[in-house]
């Protein structure tokens, strides 16, 4: 990673994290295993670096034998929040995962059609994002609009004393302190997130300022439409070249075939819990329906 991509993030989905830590204790009571994947999350969640280290010793405490050799290699920097850049709230990877669930049609294809099929799939996605957000209007992205009004809904009652032009006191429990200009909350939230919390709403709403100034830019509706405003053309086969076979033949890889039939189900991930439906055309249990069917009528 640090010489293929050196300005990417290293990062760590927290509920494969959690699953790993349960598969450890084994021979110990559920009690004890939910709370120490709770302490877990708090550790993780905490937004300092002193905070951070309170949690840890705590859930170190809670069972050290298992919590030392299971975090002997897992450094702090690949899944806590202390020590991360900015994670914009996002603790698993779900995006990896729909992915993954996305391709699945084309995963048991050849390479080439493998890559002509997802091609035309981001194709179809991209126009529709782009369709899509033609209809938004405002400055951030209709999810994190209403994301915005429930911060602000939050903070409604809480009163607010100001030290100068740009820092305010947010009266709430804890108290903390908001600076508008550096962009910082001392609940650490708005750093981590990009976006602001609820002390940070009331902050620029006393203070007479445009709250769309706290956002992250990656929030924003122009950045999305930046983001799919590129187009994927189609490949007509009508002005393919013609060509010679042999003279492309992709070797078999170097390796035998394992043995039995080939899986074409995505494996589920550790403590990932796969809903099973009853399908109305052929009556069986699994993740399709009468409409996705493909048992003979």
């Amino acid at each position: 990673m640090p010489i293929i991509f050196p300005s990417a993030h290293h990062v760590y989905c927290f509920l494969h994290l959690q699953m790993n830590l349960r598969d450890r204790m084994k021979y110990v009571n559920a009690s004890h295993k939910i709370g120490l994947m709770r302490k877990l999350w708090e550790s993780a969640n905490a937004p300092i670096v002193t905070c951070f280290n309170e949690k840890f010793e705590v859930l170190k405490k809670s069972n050290p034998a298992v919590i030392e050799d299971f975090m002997k290699d897992l450094h702090p920097k690949h899944w806590s929040n202390a020590y991360f850049s900015q994670r914009y709230g996002e603790m698993c990877s779900n995006t990896a995962e729909s992915f993954n669930n996305w391709v699945s049609e084309a995963r048991h294809l050849s390479i080439t059609r493998l890559v002509d099929m997802i091609r035309g799939q981001i194709m179809e996605q991209m126009l529709d994002h782009r369709v899509k957000c033609t209809k938004w209007a405002g400055v951030i992205c209709p999810k994190m609009e209403k994301k915005l009004v429930a911060a602000y809904n939050d903070s409604r009652a809480w009163c607010v004393s100001q030290a100068n032009d740009n820092v305010y006191k947010v009266h709430s429990y804890p108290s903390v302190l908001v600076d508008v200009v550096k962009q910082t909350c001392s609940c650490f939230q708005w750093q981590i997130n990009g976006f602001p919390c609820s002390h940070v709403v009331v902050a620029f709403r006393n203070s007479g300022r445009n709250i769309y100034d706290s956002i992250d830019s990656a929030f924003y509706i122009d950045t999305f439409r930046a983001i799919y405003s590129g187009t994927i053309y189609p490949i007509p086969t009508v002005e393919r070249p013609t060509i010679n076979p042999t003279e492309y033949l992709i070797a078999l890889p170097m390796v035998n075939r394992p043995p039995g039939k080939p899986k074409r189900k995505r494996i589920p991930s550790k403590g990932e819990v796969v809903q099973h439906i009853r399908c109305g055309h052929c009556g069986k249990l699994g993740n399709h329906n009468r409409k996705t069917c493909k048992e003979p009528l």
